[in-house]
Order: structure tokens, then sequence, then C-alpha cells
């Protein structure tokens, strides 16, 4: 029993920090269009009962002005923190998934309800928003800074533990923390499901194309239900020290409507489906080969 239950652990932690290293090259390929998708999320938001005014457009416009003003690798702006969020954040939550949903009793992968997967999704993704919150903070700062990059990582910490203490690194936490949750329990789901499916009615066995399949339907519903608490999360993670310009989750969700109407909460919304889809796709099918290479079960 000793034997099975060690080799049940460190097959979890293989499997976990595998889900790390896929989400820090999916999180590398795609962080130019995430810093896009953020500029375009905080454009147009209404402060002190101005709009501001809009710069970026959208997606093809944003990169060439940010390249235009700010040069070529200010499209990779907070990559720092990115990863190291990426090294966090998802490695616990696509890693916790499978031993979560093994909690609520689905021991048959292909036979286990909607309803487990997508609870275990929504844990998994609440734990790993609560513990990368800071890093997750960083990245948006910095992605939001205009002109040429004159802070890095550890100054923006240092500035915001001197103006708020180390408690000023989990501002955001509620809406990253539902996004998260929210986010983990849709792409698991989803993934997982049309996986099954696919092979179960289509008769496909697994591999390149089913994963690709699977990764582009994820990407898109992803989009769909997640863009709303994102954009109030990159609001809320952006205003600047001491600003009352929302008073929370709630605050933000209200004036976004009261301002933008129901489009304001999809804002960057084709930058975001436009990172998504190849973001799950390099992610997801690199999870699935690295598992394969380690004689670990795919998903």
């Amino acid at each position: 029993m000793e034997t099975v239950k060690g080799s049940s652990i460190q097959e979890s932690a293989i499997r976990m920090a595998l889900a790390g290293v896929a989400s820090m090259i999916s999180g590398f390929v795609t962080h130019p269009i995430d810093t896009v998708k953020i500029r375009l999320q905080k454009e147009g938001e209404v402060v002190a009962g101005v709009p501001k005014q809009k710069k970026y457009y959208n997606i093809v416009t944003g990169m060439k002005v940010i390249v235009q003003e700010e040069g070529f690798f200010s499209l990779y702006k907070g990559l720092q923190a990115s990863l190291l969020r990426e090294a966090t954040y998802s490695t616990l939550r696509l890693g916790l998934y499978e031993p979560f949903k093994e909690m609520l009793g689905a021991t048959d992968p292909k036979n286990t309800p909607v309803w487990k997967k997508f609870m275990a999704g929504l844990l998994s993704g609440s734990a790993g928003a609560l513990v990368s919150n800071p890093l997750d903070l960083i990245k948006v700062r910095l992605q939001n800074v205009e002109g040429r990059a004159k802070k890095g990582f550890i100054q923006e910490i240092s500035k915001i533990i001197e103006a708020q203490g180390v408690q000023g690194l989990w501002r955001g936490l509620m809406p990253n923390l539902t996004r998260g949750a929210i986010l983990t329990g849709t792409k698991m789901t989803t993934y997982d499901h049309t996986k099954h499916m696919i092979q179960k009615y289509l008769n496909i066995k697994e591999g390149f194309s089913v994963y690709l399949i699977c990764s582009f339907v994820t990407g898109f519903v992803l989009s769909v239900t997640t863009s709303p608490m994102d954009v109030i999360k990159t609001r809320i993670m952006s205003q600047k020290m001491g600003a009352k310009t929302y008073n929370g989750l709630i605050d933000c969700a209200v004036k976004t409507y009261q301002f933008e109407g129901v489009k304001g909460f999809y804002k960057g919304f084709i930058p975001q489906w436009c990172r998504f889809g190849p973001m799950n796709v390099i992610q997801l099918i690199s999870w699935e080969y690295l598992r394969k290479l380690f004689g670990i079960k795919t998903l």
C-alpha cells in the first residue's frame, strides 16, 4: 500500500510540474496578444466621469501602436511575472484538477458526470488564483504601463508593498478568484468532456486531431464565459495607488455597465479569443504529449 501511495503522489507531482512547463511555453508564445488585450480592456474606461480616449481600437491597431510608440519588446512587458504566474497558477489549477476529481468520486474519466468535472475545475482554479494573485497583479500593472519601460518586476513589487503593505499584493483577489474558478471549471470541463464525446460518438482515436479540436472549442467557450470577469479583474488591478475608481467587484461591474453597456464587459474579446485559441492548443497538447513521454495516462 505504501508503494502505491508513494507512486500516486509522485505521479501527481509530475503531472503538476508538466502542467507548469506546458503553461509557461504557451504563456510565452501568446504574451504579446495578452498585452494588447489588457490595453483594450482599459480603453474607454470612465474615470472621474470622463471616458478615456481610445487609442488601440483592435488587436492589429493595438500591436502597431505599441510597437511604434514603445518598441517591439514592449509587447513582452510583464513577461517575467507572467511566466512565474503560469508556474504557480497553471501548475496548481491543471495539476490539481484530477486529484480533486478523484476526491469527488470520479474514478472513471469516460463516465464522469459533467458537474463533477466542473466542480473539480472550480476548486483547482480557485487554489491557483489564490496563490498566484500577487504575480497576476504585477503582470497586469506592468502590461498597462504605456511608454518605454522604466521599471520592472522587483520595482513594482517594492512599490506596492511600500504603499499598501503586503496585503496590497492581493488587490483584486475576488474578481481574480472568481475568474480563475469559472475559467478552470469551464476549461477543464469543456476539454475533458469534448474529448471523450468525440472519441465515444465519432469513434476518432485519441491523438493530435482530437487534441486540436478540443483545444479550439475550449478557447471559444472560455472567451465567452470569462471575458466579463477578466475585464473587471484588469480594471481593478490596474487602478493607480490610492485611486478610488472602483470599490470592489460589484462596483466595477455596475460602473462598467452604466457607462459602457454590456459591450463594455467584452472589450478585448477578439484578442482574448486569439490568445485562448493558440494558448490552449499549445498548453493542452504539450501537456498531453509530455504526459505520454513520462508514461502518465492522458487526461
